[in-house]
């Protein structure tokens, strides 16, 4: 051969060599940068439901900070961790108990203290009729009491309202004797203006002649 010949043989090889190095140094370029292909890796975290973790394209590439295995392909990072789970709430307290319920008392009703026509003494029913009255300011201290005086309609009004004071001046001054207060009793005349039955009969005026007692109850 000669040596122009050699000449062009070896051009032609080494043209060839460069030729097929050149394809089959050309890498395989990949459209789907993530794990397998399959996983579809995102810059975010993306949960992978068969392996149990999360698929990301890390922007800055690191360690775990416990040091805990990472695996990836291509740039591709998969971790498996355990997603923070907020803990629950606090059960919200129970609402304070209602305050009790404050029953007010009612007021007391006592017997009337009758009297004899045309007199203002208390005889011994009527102090009867009174001590409950006495029981019931001594267990109850802050409630008062007035005392009305009632007469028939027998005799001029004037002297009858007089009569009337009379009869609840009486029933007074005995409350105090037993241990009440004066300033817890206050006394008051209707004379004749309010009887508490009509006075057409002697039967209905002896119920006419009366002291009767109001109540104020403080709680």
């Amino acid at each position: 051969m000669t040596k122009m010949k050699k000449l062009m043989v070896l051009t032609l090889a080494v043209a060839l060599a460069t030729l097929g190095g050149s394809a089959f140094a050309q890498g395989k370029v990949w459209d789907d940068l993530s794990w397998w292909g399959q996983s579809g890796a995102t810059p975010a975290p993306v949960k992978d439901c068969t392996r149990s973790g999360y698929w990301w394209w890390p922007t800055e590439p690191k360690s775990n900070a416990d040091d805990s295995e990472l695996w990836g392909n291509r740039g591709v990072v998969y971790a498996q961790y355990t997603e923070k789970v907020e803990p629950p709430a606090p059960a919200p307290a129970p609402p304070p108990p209602a305050p009790p319920v404050k029953v007010s008392r009612q007021k007391p009703v006592f017997n009337h203290v009758l009297f004899d026509f045309d007199k203002s003494v208390l005889k011994p029913e009527g102090k009867a009729a009174t001590d409950e009255v006495i029981k019931s300011l001594k267990e109850h201290a802050n409630d008062t009491v007035l005392i009305e005086g009632h007469t028939c309609n027998i005799g001029a009004a004037d002297y009858n309202m007089g009569l009337g004071q009379r009869r609840a001046d009486s029933v007074k001054k005995y409350m105090v004797e037993q241990g009440i207060a004066e300033s817890r009793i206050t006394t008051k005349s209707f004379g004749l203006t309010q009887p508490a039955v009509p006075n057409d009969t002697p039967e209905h005026r002896k119920l006419n002649r009366r002291a009767v007692f109001d109540i104020t109850v403080v709680d």
